[in-house]
């Protein structure tokens, strides 16, 4: 797993209870993900694609929180992997987003099955569940 990504909330994240929105969640994951994601598979990084988001919301995030991310690689499938960011505070596990994307082929008109290469450098951060 590499290093948590630390993330100061900005006041724009913010919905009008003062907590940090739901949909601001997706973009801390992503950042995270794709840090992750760039350096073990950097030639697909730039190909592969979002199919689906799930978000399980624990704890509300505030302004003067320090969040920190974590993302690791779930399950590997054929063609996709789901990968589960964690988003939490110094206190609370805040949210746990689990993505699922796949490896665009070449033409970029549907997936393709993963290099050898790539899934052995997706095993080396698989987390079991």
């Amino acid at each position: 797993m590499t290093a948590p990504l630390r993330i100061e909330p900005r006041w724009t994240d913010l919905d009008p209870a003062g907590h940090v929105n739901n949909s601001v969640f997706l973009v801390y994951a992503e950042e995270a993900r794709n840090r992750l994601l760039h350096g073990l598979v950097p030639e697909a990084w730039s190909s592969i694609v979002v199919v689906h988001n799930g978000i399980d919301y624990h704890h509300p995030v505030l302004l003067d929180d320090l969040v920190e991310v974590t993302s690791a690689i779930e399950k590997i499938g054929t063609s996709s992997f789901t990968s589960v960011s964690v988003i939490s505070t110094a206190t609370h596990r805040c949210a746990t987003v689990r993505t699922v994307q796949v490896v665009l082929a070449k033409d970029r008109a549907g997936a393709r099955p993963w290099t050898t290469e790539e899934r052995a450098s997706l095993a080396n951060e698989l987390v079991s569940s």
